[in-house]
């Protein structure tokens, strides 16, 4: 069985971790900012290099909104007269835009703009992307500023969050920016939500909105005597930029309506710290997938939803339809919780999964019964669904 506890490094046989992030007993004052509300330009300068031909990479914000004609600064500075190129990519290293400078440019401080669309022109989706700049001397010499290099990818944990019990607001501060996991459920029990599934955050105070209740809403998660909390994440390449505001497409609806295939830059192999494998997966491919269940054999429903339920009656676990094409075939950790207590599993199985529930042992009356799917490289998919049993 695995735990939702588990971090990001985890696979399913490993040792549950837990983090005590209760929610205080008592309101506190939390700060309204979200990602947009967070427009600090940033500071960073670039890798120490020996090279003298770029220096003084940074950008003018954190993230902007493409949609409302935001634009984005790229600053950089010559020590003499060279060319340059920017190129913006996805998180998934494929070429969004490239921009040139037309020409070579007199030493100093120069800046690339970029209006938040890709080479066809269209906005890109709410993500984070990154850049890299190359310079050209009369010479011939070259040099590069690629951040993926030298930073990205270092994953941590979160130990200090807040939660209002009355507007169920969480709250934590991200010290660099990064992709952020929370996940929310039960001391050894079930994932019950995956409330933030490795989105991009910008540096600084975040915070998170949240109902208190499990993924289906059935469950009070966040008054259960047993609720736990893990925020977890991994840095993003320095100076990246979020973009927000794009209501249009979602990033893996942008990737599939892409055409021509577009150039994809090599992904450095960073040695000198432990990277997340989150970091190296496609962002398309490693989220939480949802899930589908129905159970046959059902006498009528009660409140138009929840099934009535008699002697056996069988159980099938399947990937919801838009899913179905990046986890099929796939192995996975089928966990069954009745009342978010432990009940059966399926450690090595495939979708569709069927189980025959033999509800003789099960008391009268109403039940939650929870599913979690697990797959090898940390997605977790969970469904609840309240039951009626009547014997």
């Amino acid at each position: 069985m695995i735990s939702f506890l588990c971090l990001s490094s985890c696979t399913p046989s490993a040792p549950t971790v837990e983090k005590e992030l209760y929610p205080p007993k008592e309101p506190i004052a939390i700060p309204v900012q979200t990602i947009e509300g967070l427009d600090n330009a940033k500071e960073e300068k670039g890798p120490p290099q020996e090279s003298e031909l770029l220096s003084e990479v940074r950008t003018s914000s954190s993230s902007f909104n493409p949609e409302k004609d935001e634009e984005l600064a790229i600053l950089y500075r010559l020590p003499r007269k060279s060319k340059t190129e920017v190129t913006i990519y996805d998180p998934d290293f494929t070429t969004i835009r490239t921009i040139d400078s037309k020409g070579f440019l007199k030493a100093g401080q120069h800046t690339f703009i970029w209006d938040g669309r890709d080479l066809s022109g269209k906005v890109v989706p709410d993500e984070a992307y990154f850049f890299v700049i190359t310079a050209e001397d009369e010479n011939g010499n070259t040099q590069t500023y690629d951040p993926t290099v030298f930073s990205g990818g270092e994953g941590n944990d979160i130990t200090q969050a807040n939660v209002d019990p009355d507007t169920k607001v969480i709250t934590y501060r991200l010290p660099v920016m990064a992709r952020v996991l929370i996940r929310l459920g039960v001391q050894d029990g079930p994932l019950l939500r995956t409330l933030v599934d490795w989105q991009p955050r910008v540096a600084g105070e975040i915070t998170e909105y949240w109902n208190g209740k499990d993924q289906d809403n059935v469950i009070d998660l966040l008054n259960h005597s047993r609720f736990k909390m893990l925020i977890t994440y991994f840095t993003l390449p320095e100076n990246s930029v979020i973009t927000y505001g794009n209501r249009t497409v979602d990033y893996r609806g942008y990737k599939e309506s892409l055409g021509a295939k577009r150039p994809v830059k090599d992904r450095t192999v960073r040695t000198e710290v432990l990277v997340s494998p989150h970091y190296q997966l496609p962002r398309t491919v490693d989220y939480s997938p949802m899930l589908a269940l129905s159970l046959s054999n059902v006498k009528s429903y009660e409140h138009g939803d929840v099934p009535i339920l008699q002697g056996k009656t069988l159980v099938k676990v399947d990937i919801d339809e838009p899913d179905k094409s990046f986890f099929v075939n796939q192995q996975y950790e089928i966990t069954l919780f009745l009342d978010t207590e432990f009940y059966t599993e399926q450690e090595m199985g495939y979708v569709p999964f069927n189980w025959v529930w033999d509800l003789s042992g099960v008391s009268e009356g109403e039940h939650i019964l929870t599913v979690n799917l697990s797959g090898f490289k940390d997605q977790i998919g969970v469904l609840s669904k309240t039951v009626k049993v009547m014997n």
